[in-house]
């Protein structure tokens, strides 16, 4: 269910795990395509071990460490939420 005026950096839940590198979220996508899975999959997959909400239609890895990013602004108080 999508709530109205929803965006991409509402679906955010809190990390899964520490903070990742940008590198680390990248090599896991690449490794997820290297097993066979769809660009969607992977990024999704990827999103979700984040702590990044799924889509229907899949995350772009460069979608998901943009995500990420904005989340370590807010974070440090770069921007506000």
């Amino acid at each position: 269910m999508t709530i109205p005026n929803e965006t991409a950096i509402d679906r955010l839940g809190p990390p899964a795990t520490p903070p990742a590198s940008p590198e680390s979220v990248r090599t896991t996508y690449r490794r997820l395509r290297m097993g066979g899975l769809s660009a969607a999959e992977a990024g999704n997959l990827t999103a979700h071990l984040s702590g990044i909400h799924a889509t229907p239609q899949g995350w772009a890895i460069e979608e998901v460490e943009h995500l990420l990013f904005v989340r370590a602004m807010v974070d440090r108080g770069r921007i506000g939420s």
